[in-house]
């Protein structure tokens, strides 16, 4: 089977610690596909037929804890056919991923897969190039949906633990629970290496906003201290974005512009469910909330152009309004593989021109006060 050089280093990156259970009863290809899988997989068994697969399927569980990765698997064989065998299969795992590789193209029988719960259909004889990328996107999936489920493990287990000891808080506690935060505000960072500081940045504006906020605009406390540590997870959503998206050097066409778009939503997604299981074990909010908050709202315009929503003027949430100052600043300010990076006076310039159409005009005058501070961050923390 041919090699794609490009392809394989780019489909190897996230298929190579993941596992596939092969099934193909013609001995020659099932040799032939198992050695080109062998080279971009961790572990890769075989299967003459259906009923050697699922007894492989049941004894891979039994001794590793855990299902196989991918599942490849013919339809007409001997024994027990595909059919049987991904009926079988998602009787244990209903979100198994399986890709049907057969000679079969009747429009019934893709129905009968397609009803069996698989998407993702390859005819014989193989294309290699189709194969690799069905393989790219599959395992980019898995990759990438194992990610955030830590990330939100992660998130659930911090604000529990933390809670858990919220009878005696101290100094002490505050800080862990702040450092936390942060830990996981640098695995968002480390995602895109093109803004390698620039959550620790936003949190930094936001702080020296806040202290005018209070005294001219009034917000409560509480709120003020959760907002810089909050602001930390406002591009959380980014985690499951495509890579493509946020390193092309070009303009986003249309799909693409939509695709990015979708992390405000995402992120907000995840902090929700996390703030969620705190607030049911606790029956209070936790920072995730303000975080939810800033990840969903942070790109609305006080104007109503922006999005997910069309929100104006104050039906923005205080935090998000901030944080979409903060945010544009440190975007126009950075070098990006798309745009050149903007002096602090160009940067100015921008807000300023923005207030009262994509910036809370009153957060305007302050980051007007503020923004030679502002300056003062971005030269010490780039």
């Amino acid at each position: 089977m041919k090699r794609f050089d490009m392809d394989y280093e780019k489909v190897s990156a996230y298929t190579k610690n993941l596992t596939v259970l092969y099934v193909e009863d013609d001995v020659d290809l099932l040799e032939e596909s198992a050695g080109f899988l062998e080279d971009l997989f961790y572990r890769v068994d075989t299967a003459k037929n259906g009923l050697v697969a699922f007894n492989k399927y049941n004894e891979y569980y039994d001794r590793e804890s855990k299902y196989y990765d991918i599942i490849i698997t013919d339809i007409n064989m001997p024994v027990m056919d595909g059919m049987d065998l991904i009926r079988d299969i998602h009787g244990l795992n209903k979100i198994q991923p399986v890709i049907v590789v057969s000679a079969y193209s009747e429009s019934s029988k893709l129905i009968q897969m397609i009803q069996s719960g698989v998407s993702n259909f390859l005819l014989k004889p193989i294309n290699p190039e189709e194969l690799m990328t069905m393989l790219y996107k599959m395992s980019k999936d898995i990759i990438n949906e194992r990610d955030v489920k830590k990330y939100k493990a992660d998130l659930e287990f911090l604000n529990a633990n933390l809670e858990d000891r919220v009878l005696h808080l101290s100094e002490e506690v505050l800080y862990t629970q702040q450092l936390s935060i942060e830990m996981i505000g640098n695995l968002i960072e480390n995602h895109d290496g093109d803004i390698k500081t620039h959550s620790k940045r936003i949190e930094s504006y936001t702080i020296t906003m806040l202290d005018e906020l209070k005294e001219t605009i009034g917000i409560d406390d509480e709120l003020a201290e959760m907002i810089p540590i909050s602001a930390l997870l406002h591009d959380i959503g980014e985690l499951m974005l495509p890579g493509g998206i946020l390193t092309k050097p070009s303009s986003l066409d249309e799909e693409e512009t939509e695709i990015m778009r979708k992390h405000a939503k995402i992120g907000s997604d995840i902090l929700k469910e996390a703030n969620e299981t705190f607030k049911k074990h606790f029956n209070k909010d936790s920072y995730m909330k303000v975080a939810s908050d800033i990840a969903l709202y942070h790109h609305e315009k006080w104007n109503g152009q922006g999005y997910p929503e069309g929100l104006s003027g104050e039906d923005i949430p205080i935090a998000a309004r901030l944080v979409a100052i903060a945010d544009v600043y440190d975007a126009l300010r950075s070098l990006r593989v798309y745009k050149q990076a903007f002096t602090h006076e160009e940067a100015t310039k921008q807000i300023v021109e923005e207030s009262s159409k994509s910036f809370d005009p009153n957060l305007v005058n302050i980051f007007l006060h503020k923004n030679q501070e502002f300056k003062k961050i971005f030269d010490t923390l780039s």
